[in-house]
């Protein structure tokens, strides 16, 4: 992705002239409820129509895991545009419920940041967060989602969170109810900072 986007949450502004008025210039959605997160920022647009989508199916539903080293590829690469990884202490993937993991086989996330973690040299955890309740599948809008999400993860190790910045990996983000939830559960646990970093991003 690239700009203009809204500094905070990444939301693509329609307009290129959105950032002229001030670089600082949030979205709608920003400036009525600041997300929990720092920033959160995506390598690529999820369209409804799009070879992204279709190629996140998939990764995700296909059982096509080789697709994890060229997306974290793609990420690596739109990183050095978006954003710093290096500022941030540890990499944290959003975690899927056991049950769901278990019938994929894999959580999709914690390929993602395998892969920008060996490229960056950030330490990946995968057990510090955890998802301790099953949700449903995402739908609605914004607040139906984060009512969807509302105690759903927990931190194991508040320990391993205390005073670090953290950036939570996730394949596609769409309202950032799911990542706004984890990054509230880390805050609570003590840390500092939280950023979002995804392969893609809704429109």
């Amino acid at each position: 992705m690239s700009e203009p986007f809204c500094p905070r949450c990444g939301r693509p502004f329609i307009s290129p002239k959105s950032l002229e008025v001030s670089p600082d210039h949030l979205c709608g959605s920003c400036r009525e409820r600041l997300p929990p997160f720092a920033i959160a920022r995506a390598a690529a647009l999820y369209q409804a129509d799009g070879t992204m989508r279709q190629a996140i199916l998939l990764f995700k539903y296909g059982g096509r895991r080789t697709l994890a080293r060229h997306f974290g590829r793609l990420m690596v690469e739109a990183a050095e545009h978006l954003f710093d990884p290096c500022e941030f202490d540890l990499l944290i993937p959003v975690p899927l419920h056991r049950g769901r993991e278990r019938a994929r086989g894999f959580n999709q996330s914690a390929l993602l940041a395998k892969e920008v973690g060996r490229r960056f040299g950030l330490r990946v955890s995968h057990r510090i967060l955890r998802r301790v309740r099953a949700t449903e599948a995402q739908s609605g809008g914004r607040r139906e989602r984060e009512d969807n999400v509302r105690g759903a993860f927990v931190v194991t190790r508040p320990d391993r969170v205390r005073n670090k910045k953290l950036l939570l990996i996730d394949d596609v983000l769409t309202t950032g109810a799911t990542a706004g939830e984890c990054a509230r559960t880390l805050l609570s646990a003590g840390a500092t900072v939280v950023g979002v970093y995804t392969l893609a991003r809704v429109e």
